[in-house]
């Protein structure tokens, strides 16, 4: 039976809708790439400090000239290739050609950052750092693409993979991101972001090609609404944010005038550095994530996180900034009068961050025996339950140990979360209405209830 011409009009529209996801992450990594290429001429010209010396910017085995060329041809493609992708619609053979080539493009960044981070680099092409962080942009890109025209649904063929291996390797990967960058003499605000931006990106390709669940895809109101939340919360308010607190932190961490205690193990290397004070930090946050659910007042204040009735990856930075300022004097500010060090502050922030964004994303994830040491996403999504037994359970923030210490892990065998939020269905969607819903809209742990 031949369609009407409404109904393929329909059915073409449909297809155009499905692909708005797969072209928004496009974007960002065109914008993303874009930024490199003007990042560059900038650090020669300016010599600005908070960026890599134009040096660093590419391997030398090109001229500047020339690699600035296939810079700008490289950018035109990626805009033309959003343009035309919804003309194209499904092509699942060259979906397949281009995941190929996407799988093998990344392959070989990954083993330039392995051989790079170890330092074993006997050629210029092993210098390469900073142009690496941006090819693996390229990759995303490419992966997009190739999962655009392939249609490919969640749990078939080599998405597979990602559920048991995606959130050690973006851990992992990004952490030897940042120590090549580092090595490499990049300044260690730019290596950390960077890094933190790589690993951010792998997570929002990981939940949105292999998602938990279809009805925690965010809708743009909800990207928008969160979206403010990461840039004002996170990084417009300085005294309360965990985006840009690390550069407060980092600036003035190790500095004398904090170093009172004199007794934080200097000589420890910085990843034995980072790991203790991941321990502590965690202890603290725990008590205070436990005294946030589990005191009224300060629930009010927590509630604008758990507000979200859908757990993806950009409601991260979901938190009303008296929260944050609150959790600041918990994982940051024992740590900079003891006077740790800038780097591995920084150490923290990425593995801090990358687990954050892992932490509340839609990423089909299966840890296995990981779920007794990292507070991940499997065990998170309890702590967002709308059941308030579940949701007093997993306070750990990158953690759970101590929880397990505690009593408060969760992890129940053959079932999964019913719904998460906090059961007020009338709590406002816009970014100022919840700024000062604590004051006006009741939660499930009001007494009067």
């Amino acid at each position: 039976m031949s369609l009407t011409a409404h109904e393929e009009t329909s059915i073409k529209q449909s297809g155009r809708d499905a692909l708005i996801p797969y072209r928004a992450l496009l974007w960002v990594c065109t914008a993303v790439f874009a930024a490199r290429v003007i990042m560059q001429p900038l650090a020669a010209k300016w010599e600005v400090s908070a960026l890599p010396s134009f040096d660093a910017w590419h391997s030398e085995v090109v001229p500047y000239s020339v690699l600035l060329g296939l810079q700008l041809t490289i950018l035109v493609v990626m805009i033309l290739g959003i343009q035309v992708l919804p003309r194209i619609g499904r092509k699942r053979r060259a979906g397949w050609i281009v995941g190929g080539i996407g799988w093998m493009y990344g392959c070989l960044m990954v083993g330039r950052t392995i051989v790079g981070s170890f330092n074993l680099n006997a050629h210029s092409w092993f210098d390469g750092a900073v142009p690496t962080a941006f090819h693996f942009v390229l990759v995303f890109y490419i992966m997009t693409i190739a999962h655009a025209l392939s249609g490919q649904r969640s749990g078939m063929g080599w998405v597979t993979w990602s559920r048991y291996l995606g959130y050690p390797i973006l851990i992992v990967g990004s952490l030897m991101l940042f120590f090549w960058m580092r090595t490499s003499g990049s300044p260690l605000l730019f290596s950390s972001y960077v890094s933190v931006l790589i690993g951010a990106l792998g997570v929002i390709m990981h939940e949105s090609f292999n998602p938990a669940r279809d009805e925690w895809r965010p809708e743009s109101t909800d990207v928008v609404s969160d979206g403010v939340f990461l840039i004002v919360v996170q990084v417009g308010i300085p005294a309360a944010l965990k985006v840009l607190l690390p550069a407060v932190i980092i600036t003035f961490a190790g500095n004398s005038v904090f170093n009172v205690l004199g007794f934080w193990p200097h000589e420890w290397p910085i990843l034995w550095q980072a790991g203790l004070m991941l321990l502590i930090a965690e202890f603290f946050r725990y008590w205070i994530h436990r005294s946030m659910h589990e005191f009224n007042p300060l629930w009010k204040l927590h509630a604008v996180h758990h507000a979200s009735d859908k757990l993806y990856t950009i409601n991260v930075g979901r938190f009303h900034p008296l929260d944050k300022t609150i959790q600041f004097f918990g994982d940051s500010l024992p740590f900079l009068i003891l006077g740790v060090g800038p780097d591995v502050f920084a150490v923290y922030f990425v593995f801090y961050a990358i687990n954050g964004f892992y932490q509340h994303s839609n990423a089909d994830v299966r840890l296995g025996w990981l779920n007794w040491i990292v507070a991940g996403p499997e065990l998170h999504r309890w702590h967002h339950s709308t059941v308030i037994a579940e949701g007093h359970a997993n306070y750990g923030n990158n953690l759970i140990i101590w929880d397990t210490c505690f009593g408060t892990r969760l992890l129940p065998r053959g079932r999964t979360v019913d719904e998460v939020g906090i059961g007020n269905k009338k709590w406002p969607r816009g970014f100022f209405s919840q700024i000062v819903a604590p004051l006006t809209q009741p939660t499930e742990h009001d007494p009067e209830q």
